[in-house]
């Protein structure tokens, strides 16, 4: 990939400080998107138990879930996961996430995208 020229020059005239506060260079921190389908479509109380249950396995690892909903009833959704705290995810927590999904009697499928830029979007 192909880096652009003003950004590269920018980044030189940021000092480390700088870089932290943007989240940028030796700073910048990844999430992942994840996609799920459900055996049936889900609504109500059994969509936030399954949702509730899902956040609190990723609180135990130190990880954030954003994302998840659509118009009722969900046949599927998506989501984007991220650390609680600076940092970034790595890969035994994109495959854990994603065994503990496929774990789940109610969903059929779930699949984790590559990692991105959590801050600045898709590009590295």
């Amino acid at each position: 990939m192909k880096r652009d020229p003003r950004t590269t020059s920018r980044m030189r005239r940021l000092n480390a400080r700088q870089r932290k506060k943007a989240r940028v260079g030796e700073f910048k921190e990844h999430c992942f998107d994840i996609e799920l389908v459900f055996h049936s479509p889900m609504r109500g109380e059994p969509y936030h138990d399954f949702i509730n249950d899902f956040f609190g396995f990723l609180e135990q690892r130190g990880l954030l879930g954003g994302g998840f909903g659509g118009k009722e009833p969900f046949s599927e959704t998506e989501g984007v996961i991220a650390n609680i705290e600076r940092g970034s995810p790595g890969e035994e927590d994109r495959e854990a996430v994603v065994q503990w999904l496929r774990a789940r009697p109610e969903i059929v499928d779930a699949r984790a995208r590559d990692f991105k830029d959590a801050w600045h979007g898709y590009g590295f």
